[in-house]
């Protein structure tokens, strides 16, 4: 189950606020990452699915994964695009398969999480209630 930091977690990650986001991160170490991934990918899922639609093409997620790779900064792991394409299609499309390793998807999810909901691209206020319904979908998951 998630808790209240992990969520707090996500948001200063999605925010850029690297100084709240170590400090919670900390704190998380103490108490304990059970549950996280369980919400990350509860996240992941509701970006994936406000950036693209039913009508996305393959191409335009090999684009998106591109240009999320190119903008990557330096010393960022390395993800394979063909994981993160994937884990897109996955997100919109339960019935494919992503027999890919934890780490790497991980990876992939906070990478996409950031490219889609990072710098701007989501009011507070969408960012709350969008954090609040992936931390219901976690907990019953």
């Amino acid at each position: 189950m998630s808790s209240p930091e992990m969520v707090d977690y996500i948001r200063t990650m999605i925010r850029g606020d690297h100084e709240a986001n170590d400090r919670i991160e900390a704190r998380l170490d103490e108490l304990g990452w059970d549950g996280f991934p369980t919400l990350l990918g509860a996240v992941f899922y509701f970006a994936v699915n406000r950036c693209f639609g039913e009508r996305t093409t393959p191409g335009e997620i090999m684009r998106f994964v591109a240009d999320m790779r190119a903008s990557t900064p330096v010393g960022t792991p390395e993800i394979d695009a063909n994981a993160a394409e994937r884990l897109i299609r996955a997100a919109m499309d339960p019935g494919i398969e992503t027999d890919i390793d934890p780490q790497m998807a991980g990876r992939v999810q906070g990478l996409v999480i950031l490219q889609i909901l990072g710098d701007g691209a989501i009011s507070d206020e969408e960012l709350d209630a969008l954090l609040v319904e992936a931390a219901d979908l976690a907990s019953r998951v």
